[in-house]
């Protein structure tokens, strides 16, 4: 077992958005708290689970390199349409777009005031996505023989699994391994980006990536298997002397696959903040906030976040 630094890398946009769901009717004299409220159950939750690590609390910045990339693939003709640009929600969609602002009004107090009066480090670098800033953690952690538990349900991040990194969803209770990995797909973390990008991710709420028509996840991840990655796929394809539409489509695809790529794997971000506390965390000032949202049930356990 690694016997370096231990740390809960924290996906917020992902924990938030989840923890919504799950508390959205929930409010305290006129003003909606479940995100606040159900952020902190979780930490509270977290440090129960993993009590000698500690906490990074990742926040999207934008994806400035992946849209300037995918727009010029854009203008290029290559693809249809850029990065994320099916997140957009239709300014006639009321109840949509109220939620959106409920939720995105409960992250900026966590960022701005709430979390500050917990021991964690909040990250946020503009024009960056959180699961670069996690990625570059977990690799810096790795190096110092440390631990790092991934926070999140996202499953991009099955290509950070490795030595010393796992992967929690803490609202299914569900952990993922490099060894439950493997078991599960046949084939190395790293090549989980090759499977995205050749099955693509289209629709109203994923990240708009394209990739060969026809292939889908379980597609992908057969070939992936039993050749390797794109490259070898590509190869592999090439030497048949027999091949089908969907392999014709795949080989046809080569600059398509390459953005793809680029797209799905996460950066590593250099200068990020060390994982430490320089501030004074007292429970007296946290008591006070939560009583000021009406969380009197969160006080017995309020130790656990300072």
């Amino acid at each position: 077992m690694p016997d370096g630094p231990k740390l809960l890398l924290i996906d917020g946009n992902n924990m938030a958005h989840r923890v919504y769901w799950a508390n959205k009717d929930l409010s305290y004299k006129g003003r909606h708290t479940g995100v606040l409220y159900g952020f902190f159950r979780q930490l509270i939750s977290l440090h129960k689970a993993y009590p000698n690590h500690f906490r990074v609390i990742v926040w999207d910045g934008g994806y400035a390199r992946r849209l300037a990339e995918s727009k010029r693939a854009v203008e290029a003709g290559l693809i249809p349409s850029a990065y994320k640009a099916t997140r957009a929600i239709d300014d006639d969609d009321v109840e949509a777009l109220a939620q959106r602002e409920m939720i995105h009004e409960q992250m900026e107090q966590l960022r701005s005031e709430a979390l500050n009066l917990t021991r964690c480090l909040q990250v946020r670098v503009s024009g960056v996505e959180a699961d670069d800033l996690i990625n570059t953690y977990a690799v810096n952690n790795r190096r110092f023989d440390g631990e790092s538990v991934i926070i999140s349900s996202d499953q991009d991040f099955y290509q950070v699994l490795g030595t010393g990194t796992t992967i929690f969803d803490a609202m299914k209770k569900e952990t993922w391994t490099e060894e439950r990995f493997v078991l599960e797909f046949g084939f190395k973390p790293p090549l989980w980006v090759d499977v995205g990008a050749i099955a693509g991710e289209v629709g109203p709420s994923k990240d708009n990536i394209h990739g060969v028509e026809g292939w889908g996840p379980k597609t992908a991840c057969k070939y992936v298997q039993e050749y390797g990655d794109i490259d070898a796929v590509t190869n592999a394809i090439k030497a048949k002397p027999k091949r089908g539409k969907k392999e014709q489509k795949f080989l046809e695809s080569g600059e398509v696959l390459m953005l793809a790529k680029s797209l799905k794997r996460m950066d590593y971000v250099a200068g990020l903040p060390k994982p430490r506390v320089c501030r004074s965390i007292t429970e007296e000032a946290l008591k006070e906030y939560f009583l000021s949202f009406g969380f009197a049930s969160l006080l017995k356990e309020i130790w656990r976040l300072v």
